[in-house]
């Protein structure tokens, strides 16, 4: 069965820890017990159509073209070995997805 969206955030369980997640420019990634503690990442998404009519001025073109689960999985176990710790309250930890890396 799949579980109900809640504001437009899946969920994701890893290593018996519930995370909810979300794409919305960048993707939001809170643990469910502490939705105060939010992981965002940067993975250089934009819309196309904001550059329809100036190409040129479009960005450099991002990887993956399609968030899924597993790449949420990745993003998830990556951040905490980079020290993201899931028990922080009110914190908000920015990583950037640049050619298969991440960097703060």
């Amino acid at each position: 069965m799949i579980p109900k969206k809640r504001n437009g955030f899946r969920k994701i369980t890893i290593d018996t820890t519930i995370y909810c997640w979300r794409l919305n420019g960048v993707i939001e990634i809170r643990p469910d017990q502490n939705q105060s503690n939010k992981l965002e990442i940067d993975f250089g998404y934009f819309d196309y159509w904001e550059f329809v009519n100036h190409p040129e001025e479009r960005p450099a073109d991002f990887e993956p073209k399609i968030v899924t689960p597993g790449f949420i999985k990745i993003i998830i176990q990556n951040a905490i070995q980079l020290g993201w710790n899931v028990n922080n309250k009110n914190n908000t930890t920015r990583l950037k997805y640049r050619n298969n890396e991440f960097e703060f």
